[in-house]
């Protein structure tokens, strides 16, 4: 780890802290008001959430693209650019005629509000080893996971009070002051640019020696299965809460605050404690515990047991385990590659948001207007990251 001093620390995580932001906000501010969006555009919640999907579909492929700009003009200039054009679709989202015009939007949204997390993934790899990453890492999402603790509630209330529309005009002046945050707070980390970083030859030859990569595989896998779970939860939400047990929007924000507060907490733990327990380790109690609370979630909700708590505890034990799980593979899958740390980023960023971009198109395809699609996913997927580590990641050296 550089030299650099408590205070330097500390506002570098918090800077970056903000770009993460930009997801949950894009998400999880979505969850309370899909309903609404629905009802005016009288249209079934189905093609709602598949604008839902498309959103995190944008994410996937706009991962292969900003890394590699990172690695060729820097990672400052990508992220400015990649949230002013966020802010700008996220006003444009508001004045959507139709629903099939939102699904094309929100992909739009996705694929810039993308940039903010790969880059700020490459500017932790330029300048840290992998503890010491996976430590800066781990505090920043537990600086991010402010967002989605407030997000759900602020967007339900704003539903009904303001129309759905507003939320997204927060969107764009949230995307604005973050910019304008990087433009004054954070300066150059990419030191040595690589001018073929966007040849295509060169690309597709980096990405081909990055998947080659068995400790890059195998991190990758085990962290799509658990990003699947998340994701699943987010599409699964409106149905369940609001559709199903008849909870208002503003009480839908409130109660899915809930597990983003666990959630939170665990990753500032895991920050804490990264550098003496190890990535392993995280990994495999983090996979064990998902695993674990999504079998108890879909037992209560075969069982016929559905109410708030029964949906809600083995939620909040799921993202406790996301927090163990995601900066720990994170860390291990970027960590072999020091020169093409942009490109490394994208393809995870990649792997992860199309394997959630799949489960949220699960989610909306098998809607039966039950809570019982929502739990089959994400057991699944829980049970996915399982095996993943115990298949491929135990066996790493």
């Amino acid at each position: 780890m550089p030299t650099m001093s408590q205070g330097r620390y500390a506002f570098l995580a918090l800077l970056l802290g903000l770009l993460p932001m930009l997801m949950p906000l894009s998400v999880d501010g979505s969850v309370a008001l899909m309903p609404a969006v629905a009802t005016y555009f009288s249209a079934g919640i189905e093609p709602v959430q598949m604008s839902m999907s498309s959103l995190v579909l944008g994410v996937a492929v706009g991962q292969l693209v900003f890394g590699p700009l990172s690695d060729r003009y820097g990672r400052k200039p990508i992220i400015l650019f990649g949230i002013l054009c966020y802010s700008l679709f996220a006003a444009i989202c508001s004045q959507a005629p139709n629903v099939e015009s939102l699904i094309f939007l929100r992909f739009l949204q996705g694929f810039f509000a993308c940039s903010g997390v790969i880059v700020a993934r490459a500017v932790i790899r330029d300048l840290f080893d992998r503890e010491a990453g996976a430590r800066l890492f781990a505090l920043i999402m537990g600086i991010h996971g402010i967002m989605p603790t407030i997000a759900p509630a602020v967007s339900g209330w704003m539903t009904e009070e303001f129309g759905w529309q507003s939320v997204f005009w927060a969107m764009s002046l949230f995307g604005m002051l973050t910019g304008l945050a990087i433009l004054l707070g954070l300066s150059e980390t990419n030191s040595e640019k690589n001018r073929k970083a966007l040849n295509l030859k060169s690309m597709v030859c980096n990405f081909g020696e990055i998947i080659k990569n068995r400790n890059f595989r195998s991190h990758a896998v085990c962290a799509s299965f658990m990003y699947g779970a998340l994701m699943a939860y987010y599409a699964g939400a409106p149905v369940c809460f609001i559709e199903y047990l008849g909870l208002t929007p503003k009480v839908v924000g409130m109660v899915m605050a809930v597990p983003m507060v666990f959630y939170s907490i665990a990753q500032i733990t895991v920050a804490r404690f990264v550098h003496v327990v190890g990535i392993q380790q995280l990994i495999r109690v983090g996979t064990c515990i998902g695993s674990l609370a999504s079998a108890a979630l879909l037992i209560f909700v075969l069982c016929g047991q559905i109410n708030v708590y029964t949906l809600m505890g083995p939620i909040v034990v799921i993202l406790v385990a996301l927090a163990f799980v995601v900066p720990s593979t994170t860390a291990g899958a970027m960590s072999p590659f020091a020169k093409i740390a942009g490109a490394a980023s994208s393809l995870l960023g990649f792997i992860q948001f199309l394997a959630a971009a799949g489960g949220m198109f699960l989610i909306a395809v098998l809607n039966d207007g039950t809570p019982l699609p929502m739990a089959g996913v994400i057991f699944v997927c829980a049970v996915g990251a399982f095996v993943s580590y115990f298949s491929f990641i135990r066996t790493l050296r």
